[in-house]
């Protein structure tokens, strides 16, 4: 059902911290290894779970790497020293953990991806979703944001691999019912676009990348809907 079908951790076993982050997320070991855990009741609301499943959805359809991901039921939880956060019992999101490295202002590391054809792929899909959280020149209080931790490098002996996390804050800010209107349609800005990505960008791999968006059917799109449709509200 997911990308991560491989991967399926059923329960947590201990939580290790919360992460300073919007949706409050916890790092957990699982019956299965370690995880980045998101739930129902974090401070951002549903609509945060919704955007998390179909973004990550849509980055691996296109060929981007993300961490293995699931969705597992979990119990309600309390956090010890977080007394204003509320894990609510139902579906979480898991992503499994990487040892990974941050993409920085300053490094080299992009030099050495495996695909550097995934840098425009990452920007066709921002931009595709709408996704303000990893990138943008001009955010909802008129200024940018650049988020590079977004962004991992996953090393290996002699490559780099690029994974994609993170995709609460695709399609809205706020909530599906308010901003899924005309002007969100309209919009022209460009998302993902960083400036140390610029240099490895080319017409053919944008073409490319565009393409890889316009081989997605309209079926498979309403397919990952329904899903999340199931997995969040029934």
């Amino acid at each position: 059902m997911f990308a991560g079908k491989n991967w399926q951790p059923e329960s947590i076993e201990r939580v290790t911290r919360v992460l300073d982050t919007s949706t409050k997320p916890i790092s957990a070991v699982t019956d299965d290894g370690m995880a980045i855990v998101k739930y129902i009741g974090n401070p951002q609301g549903p609509e945060a779970l919704i955007c998390e499943l179909v973004g990550t959805e849509l980055a691996s359809c296109i060929g981007l790497q993300t961490p293995d991901f699931a969705v597992a039921d979990i119990p309600a939880l309390e956090l010890p020293g977080h007394p204003l956060l509320q894990v609510a019992s139902g579906p979480a999101f898991f992503s499994r953990w990487e040892e990974a490295v941050s993409l920085s202002p300053k490094s080299g590391l992009l030099q050495k991806l495996r695909c550097p054809e995934d840098l425009a792929k990452l920007v066709v899909l921002d931009t595709w979703i709408r996704n303000k959280d990893r990138f943008s020149e001009v955010g909802v209080e008129g200024y940018g944001v650049v988020n590079f931790d977004n962004v991992l490098l996953r090393r290996d002996k002699r490559k780099v691999e690029l994974l994609v996390i993170d995709h609460t804050h695709a399609f809205i800010e706020t909530t599906l019912d308010d901003e899924l209107d005309q002007a969100w349609i309209d919009e022209q800005e460009v998302y993902g676009l960083f400036q140390q990505i610029e240099p490895f960008l080319t017409r053919k791999s944008i073409d490319d990348a565009l393409a890889a968006v316009n081989k997605i059917d309209l079926e498979a799109i309403e397919g990952h809907c329904q899903v999340v449709r199931g997995v969040v509200f029934d």
